[in-house]
């Protein structure tokens, strides 16, 4: 009796209940700052009219300066590999939080574009921990057959972020302005980063101590710091696999968080908050599309079908989008919510990645991948101001360009263009069924 007593403690049941909730509350926390840099990274859709007239930029410019977000992320993704694999993700989550939220300080306080450069590169250097820390915490803190879940869910949270980027932000910086919508931001940043300081830990191992990740993985590193990395570029299948993940997310990177917002008001004569609103609704397709692409991956019994349906539809909408004229409302909207499905079903793409690399390296292999993602945004949102410029007729009001339906749909056709290359990269993607 006594012994069943005290196997019922409630102190011992009060921890086994909490060592369940801990990953999850790991977990969460990494997620959540995922959602809270794609807040920041599709901000600026919302302010192209505010910021071009605040510092008279051109859309080049302009594009060029938004872009030094995807410049540190992309530049990054492979040193964080390296980091989580090797070092302890908490106090790489914490100072990332911190580096977003003082981008958005110089961002809000910015009296030039290069100030407003400084401060999405240190946005963007902060983000590109975002992705890898909670891919890397979920592999270390949950089985592996939830791995391709905890990737799902993550990319829906950071898409709620995206959504909140959209609609809601504009409303906000129509409210109190662009400056202090930033500052906002940047005070949520600090709060998160004491909050993930107080909970997070590397691993299972090292609870107790937060210090003990980095320590431990020196005393166990038998390999080179960088020899995860010569084991990920020497297969040709993690170039295939992170090009095409690339041009998929590049499309929706480029269209999501800079220039669709201004092509829908200019092809639509929508107001700032509803076509914000429409482009959020991609968005919220991805939220839709990223679990449900796990529950196909696993009716179809194949990764590689869902990546030719990802891209087969996401270049037949985008193609019906940009060139067929006098859309709906409603027809618009469903075109592009199905747009965000279509291409949030490239996340196959990422569970390929990981189980073709053993887990020492999987860190590196999947921040690989993330810079092929973000190499694409950060060359063509640029490119499109390049093409707009181009093309423009020379209109001006209040000093600020203005570009015809015609110039965003021929900047635009890049998105198309990139669809098309992933249909044929495809055949060279090895299949692995579920």
């Amino acid at each position: 009796m006594m012994q069943n007593s005290h196997s019922k403690n409630p102190s011992s049941i009060l921890k086994q209940n909490f060592s369940r909730f801990l990953p999850w509350s790991i977990w969460f926390l990494s997620a959540f700052f995922y959602l809270y840099e794609n807040v920041i990274q599709v901000s600026p859709g919302v302010m192209v009219p505010d910021l071009m007239q605040a510092f008279s930029v051109n859309s080049a410019a302009l594009g060029s300066v938004i872009a030094f977000f995807f410049y540190s992320y992309a530049s990054m993704q492979i040193p964080v590999g390296v980091l989580v694999d090797n070092y302890n993700a908490r106090y790489l989550l914490t100072g990332a939080a911190l580096s977003c939220a003082i981008g958005c300080v110089f961002f809000a306080t910015a009296s030039s574009v290069l100030m407003i450069a400084l401060g999405r590169f240190l946005i963007g250097f902060g983000a590109a921990f975002s992705a890898v820390c909670s891919m890397k915490l979920a592999a270390n803190w949950f089985p592996a057959k939830q791995f391709s879940l905890l990737v799902g869910l993550m990319v829906t949270i950071g898409m709620l972020g995206s959504m909140i980027g959209e609609k809601p932000l504009a409303i906000l910086v129509d409210s109190i302005g662009w400056r202090h919508t930033m500052l906002f931001l940047a005070i949520f940043g600090v709060v998160l980063a004491l909050i993930i300081v107080s909970v997070v830990r590397h691993s299972p191992t090292n609870r107790g101590n937060g210090l003990h990740a980095a320590s431990q993985a020196k005393k166990t590193r038998t390999q080179p710091l960088l020899h995860g990395l010569m084991q990920v570029v020497k297969l040709p299948q993690s170039w295939i696999l992170a090009i095409y993940g690339g041009l998929i997310y590049a499309s929706t990177s480029i269209f999501g968080c800079l220039w669709g917002v201004p092509f829908l008001m200019k092809a639509y004569s929508f107001d700032k908050p509803t076509a914000a609103g429409i482009v959020s609704i991609m968005f919220f397709g991805w939220v839709i599309g990223s679990p449900l692409s796990g529950i196909l991956t696993n009716l179809l019994n194949s990764y590689k079908k869902l990546l030719w349906i990802s891209s087969i539809g996401g270049l037949v909408v985008m193609l019906v989008v940009l060139y067929t004229p006098g859309l709906s409302v409603f027809t618009l909207s469903v075109l592009i919510f199905s747009f965000g499905i279509f291409s949030s079903f490239f996340l196959p793409s990422f569970t390929l990645m990981h189980d073709l690399h053993p887990s020492e390296c999987n860190g590196v292999a999947l921040g690989f991948m993330n810079t092929a993602n973000m190499v694409g945004g950060a060359l063509g949102q640029p490119l499109i101001g390049i093409l707009l410029d181009a093309t423009w007729d020379g209109t001006l009001v209040n000093g600020t360009r203005v570009y015809a339906t015609t110039n965003y749909q021929w900047a635009l056709a890049c998105l198309p263009i990139m669809l098309a290359i992933s249909l044929i990269l495809i055949p060279f993607i090895k299949e692995k069924t579920t």
